[in-house]
C-alpha cells in the first residue's frame, strides 16, 4: 500500500501544471485506447518470423499471435502502419476477413472464442516499412551502411509504436509472457534481437541465415528490436544479487578493441543499480549491449548503443557540472530502463514520466554510488537548467500522447526533492528497491 501511495503522490505532483490540449483524431483514439476489440483477449506469446532484405529495404514474414480468451468476442484489433501491408490473417488454417481503418485492422474470427480457451492467429505481412526520420525519437527502420559499405540496420519505435514495423496488439497495457524472434538476413550479416540466441540456421541455397532469439520474460512491444550488421561478439560474467548474469556485447567488427575498453562501464552500472533498485530484472534473458546506427534505446535485454564510444551525451555533460563527463550517458541511462520501463512499465504513454523521471534520477544515483552523496546531488541539481516548464510531464490518456520532455530533468528533481523530504537515505533506498519488488514485470 505504501508503494501505491508513493506513486499517487508522484502523480499529483506531475499533473499540477496546466497546458494547451491538442486536437486528437480517431486514429489517436484507436491507437491509445483499450478498445473492445483489444479488451477481450490476453496476449500470451508472439512468434515474429521475418526476412529482412537490406538490398531493397523490405520486410516480409509473419507473426503468430497466441492469446487467452477473457470473454467471448468475434473481432480482434491488430495494428500495422502503412506503407506495410497486412496480407492475410488465418486461424486454424481458415482465411479471415480483415477490415482496415488507418493503422488499425479489425479481423473477424470464424471460430467460437470461448472464455478461458487458448487460441492463435497467424498474420502475414510485408513491404517497405516506415524509415526512421530521426531515431529513436522519430522511429521506424534505420537503413545505413558501415565504413566498409555493409548494411547496418536497426529498429526503433517508442511513441509511434511497434506497428511501424510488425503487426501486433500495439498498446502498452498488454504484453506477451514470452516471445520467439526469428530474423532471416543475408549470410554475411548477423541479427541481434532480444533474449537469448537459441540457434542459427544456414540456408546455403538462399545464401541467408536465420537467427532465432527467445525472450522468456514479458516484453513490451516497443522493447522488441532487430539489429543487423557485420557484428562481432564478446562477453563476460557479472556476479550479481541473483547469481551470475551473462553480459553479451555485439559491435561492428571495426570497433571491437575500443568496445572492449569502453564497455567496462557496464559492470559498474550493474553494481550501482542493483544496489539502488535490486536485482537486474532479466537474468534469464541476459544483458546485451548492441551497437546501432542511431544514438540508443532501452530495448529489453538488448540495449542499443550509438554514442561513439565516448563519455557524456554525444560528448556533452547534460548537467553542466562536470560529473556527466565521467561516464557514458547511453550505457548508464538506457540500461537503467531495464528496471524502470522494461520491468516496471507504463500502461499508457501519458505516464511515460514514470520511466524517464526515475532514470534521470538514476544518473545521479550512479554518480553518488561512485563519487559520494554531494556529487550525486550536484549532478541532479545541474540538470535543472534543461527544464522548460512548457506543459505537464503527464500526457493525455487514451490517445497515445506523452507529456513534456521536462519528465526527464523535472521528474528527476521531483524525486530528489521527495528524498530530501523523507530525510532517511536507507528508507529511500528501501522504497526504490520495494517498487522493483512490488511492480516487478508489471504494467
Amino acid at each position: 500500500m505504501k508503494k501505491h501511495l508513493f506513486f499517487f503522490a508522484l502523480f499529483l505532483i506531475a499533473s499540477e501544471m496546466p497546458g494547451q490540449i491538442p486536437v486528437f483524431t480517431r486514429q489517436d483514439t484507436l491507437r491509445g485506447t483499450v478498445t473492445p476489440e483489444r479488451a477481450w483477449w490476453d496476449l500470451t506469446f508472439y512468434h515474429l518470423d521475418i526476412t529482412v532484405n537490406p538490398a531493397d529495404s523490405t520486410i516480409y514474414g509473419k507473426n503468430t499471435v497466441c492469446y487467452r480468451v477473457i470473454k467471448p468476442h468475434s473481432v480482434m484489433q491488430i495494428d500495422l502502419q502503412p506503407p506495410l501491408r497486412l496480407i492475410s490473417a488465418r486461424q486454424n488454417g481458415k482465411l479471415l476477413s480483415i477490415r482496415q481503418e488507418g493503422n488499425a485492422h479489425f479481423i473477424t474470427l470464424a471460430d467460437a472464442q470461448q472464455a478461458g480457451s487458448v487460441k492463435s492467429v497467424v498474420l502475414e505481412y510485408g513491404g517497405r516499412p516506415h524509415i526512421a526520420a530521426n531515431p529513436p525519437w522519430q522511429g521506424g527502420i534505420t537503413w545505413k551502411r558501415d565504413s566498409k559499405g555493409l548494411p547496418f540496420v536497426a529498429s526503433s519505435c517508442q511513441g509511434a509504436g511497434a506497428s511501424l514495423w510488425w503487426p501486433c496488439k500495439d498498446h502498452m497495457y498488454d504484453e506477451p509472457d514470452s516471445m520467439l524472434i526469428s530474423v532471416t538476413v543475408p549470410d554475411n550479416l548477423t541479427d541481434v534481437s532480444n533474449g537469448r540466441l537459441r540457434s542459427v540456421v544456414t540456408n546455403k541455397k538462399e545464401k541467408t541465415k536465420t537467427w532465432n532469439w527467445f525472450v522468456s520474460n514479458p516484453i513490451n512491444n516497443y522493447g522488441v528490436n532487430i539489429n543487423i550488421g557485420d557484428y562481432v561478439h564478446f562477453s563476460e560474467k557479472f556476479n550479481g544479487e541473483k547469481g551470475t548474469l551473462d553480459c553479451d556485447y555485439w559491435v561492428l567488427r571495426e570497433n571491437l578493441e575500443k568496445a572492449k575498453v569502453h564497455f567496462r562501464q557496464v559492470p559498474m552500472m550493474l553494481k550501482a543499480f542493483e544496489h539502488w533498485f535490486g536485482p537486474y530484472p532479466f537474468y534469464e534473458d541476459s544483458y546485451k549491449l548492441v551497437e546501432t546506427p542511431y544514438l540508443g534505446m532501452e530495448h529489453q535485454s538488448s540495449i542499443t548503443y550509438g554514442n561513439g564510444y565516448r563519455n557524456g551525451y554525444l560528448g556533452r555533460d547534460l548537467s553542466g557540472t562536470g560529473w556527466g563527463n565521467s561516464w557514458d550517458f547511453i550505457i548508464i541511462h538506457e540500461s537503467g530502463h531495464e528496471w524502470f520501463a522494461n520491468s516496471i512499465t507504463y500502461k499508457d504513454i501519458a505516464d511515460m514520466w514514470v520511466h524517464e523521471s526515475f532514470i534521470n534520477y538514476s544518473e545521479s544515483l550512479f554518480v553518488e554510488y561512485y563519487n559520494g552523496k554531494d556529487a550525486g546531488a550536484e549532478y541532479v541539481r545541474g540538470t535543472r537548467r534543461n527544464i522548460r516548464n512548457d506543459r505537464p510531464i503527464t500526457g493525455i490518456y487514451n490517445v497515445n500522447y506523452e507529456g513534456s520532455g521536462d519528465m526527464y530533468s523535472k521528474g528527476g528533481n521531483m524525486l530528489h526533492t521527495l528524498r530530501q523530504i523523507i530525510g532517511d537515505d536507507e528508507k529511500w533506498r528501501d522504497i526504490l528497491r520495494g517498487l522493483n519488488r512490488e511492480f516487478y514485470h508489471q504494467t
